[in-house]
């Protein structure tokens, strides 16, 4: 195996494994293409039900009515990342605080192209 091919498959591997962070990959529309066992522990959902999802899924109704996922992506696109701490969904119904990281991809010319979407669930003592 090349060590380019190698560094590719550990990389894949890093990011696969983390459990203390949901990382996510979405295409430009906030579709789910990738997840790790940070978000599956974080979240509840298994890849398999939740690859193809809009990630606006995790958001509470009245912040999917308010747009919030869509002003973060655009946010995301304007100044290259978008921060925010709020209340979100896990597949059994469970809310919890989670701080969240929105980095957008960009191709060779500086096109986006998605993004990574990284989660981190927060305890009640570090909200306060």
């Amino acid at each position: 195996m090349e060590k380019k091919d190698l560094l590719e498959k550990l990389h894949q591997r890093m990011i696969a494994e983390i459990q203390d962070y949901a990382i996510i990959l979405l295409d430009i529309d906030g579709a789910i293409l990738s997840w790790n066992k940070g978000a599956e522990k974080i979240k509840g959902y298994k890849e398999e039900e939740i690859l193809g999802q809009n990630f606006r899924i995790f958001y509470m109704p009245q912040d999917r009515q308010a747009l919030l996922p869509e002003q973060l992506i655009e946010l995301a696109k304007k100044e290259g990342r978008a921060r925010h701490i709020g209340r979100r969904l896990k597949k059994d119904g469970t809310i919890f605080w989670g701080s969240i990281l929105i980095t957008a991809l960009h191709s060779d010319d500086g096109e986006v192209i998605g993004f990574t979407k990284l989660t981190k669930e927060l305890s009640d003592h570090e909200v306060q």
